[in-house]
């Protein structure tokens, strides 16, 4: 299968509460409209010194197994490809079992995008911030970004991702 086209979408907030309510409006936004699967988002918040967490995330009917892109968390993914410390740290382990999982999104993500698209990503989420990692279909950024409403920076950056061979990863990790 060849790469499909999604936008990684990163949000800065001053505060992770404004990230937080930010999430929770495209979380409701796509759930109303019905279309729940097509995002992925984890909050973010980088501390001033270095530390990165995610206190919240849409894992709501995302399982690895038959599920393709952004079905499997795909932002998750690109958090941990942006900041290899938080799967380290155990921030995204807490669903017990998933570090492979993620481990094999963000192996897939950082050899498929470019090493400029995921540094651009990764500057807009300054240390001592909070902010939001966005993944949707590219008929849907400008969607997104209009709900982004209290957000201080946004960056948008296409990645691309071969659905079938990432299934595969993920489906192996878990063997």
């Amino acid at each position: 299968m060849s790469d499909q086209p999604y936008v990684a979408i990163a949000a800065q907030y001053a505060s992770e509460e404004e990230a937080v309510a930010d999430f929770d409006r495209i979380h409701e936004h796509f759930k109303g409209a019905g279309k729940h699967a097509a995002f992925d988002a984890a909050v973010v918040v980088r501390g001033k010194d270095g530390s990165v967490s995610i206190p919240k995330r849409d894992d709501k009917a995302k399982h690895h197994g038959g599920r393709k892109g952004l079905a499997i968390g795909l932002a998750s993914g690109v958090v941990v490809a942006l900041f290899p410390a938080v799967a380290l740290g155990g921030a995204l382990l807490a669903a017990g079992g998933a570090g492979a999982g993620i481990g094999a999104l963000a192996g897939h993500i950082a050899n498929n995008s470019s090493a400029d698209a995921l540094k651009t990503i990764s500057e807009t989420l300054n240390a001592g911030s909070a902010g939001i990692v966005v993944v949707v279909a590219p008929d849907t950024v400008d969607e997104v970004a209009g709900l982004l409403t209290h957000a201080t920076g946004v960056t948008r950056k296409e990645i691309a991702v071969d659905e079938e061979k990432l299934d595969n990863e993920v489906q192996d990790s878990y063997e």
